[in-house]
């Protein structure tokens, strides 16, 4: 199995990581990789935005559409699933992920533009 060196400060941030994610550290570092890896969306229109949020350690990728104000969800939690509104979407993210938490959000807020990582709301017209 190939390995990667880390200076002892990164290996205690990643042993830490793990312990809060319940996981191995070797799954603290494939979950970081796949979260800033963004293959292309298939059904992008034109118009559409890449929207991503970050939430209990797990990064959510999205596409909002501007012309319907929906958002879809491409990766992560609730995976193919197309909304009605950002905060729709949010909602169902954060229930799936932390079903303990009253999953009442303002998807405005939770959603970033990935492209500048600018809350969504700065699309808002």
């Amino acid at each position: 199995m190939p390995s990667i060196e880390l200076d002892e400060q990164t290996h205690e941030k990643v042993v830490f990581a793990a312990r809060l994610m319940a996981c191995t550290p070797s799954e603290v570092v494939r979950r970081l990789v796949e979260s800033w890896s963004i293959p292309e969306e298939p059904d992008e229109e034109p118009d559409d935005v890449r929207v991503h949020a970050v939430y209990r350690g797990e990064r959510i990728q999205g596409l909002f559409h501007p012309a319907t104000r929906s958002l879809t969800v491409t990766r992560g939690p609730q995976a193919g699933q197309s909304f009605s509104s950002p905060s729709a979407a949010a909602m169902a993210v954060i229930q799936e992920l932390n079903p303990d938490r009253s999953p009442n959000t303002n998807g405005w807020l939770f959603w970033r533009v990935t492209s500048s990582g600018d809350e969504l709301k700065s699309l808002r017209r």
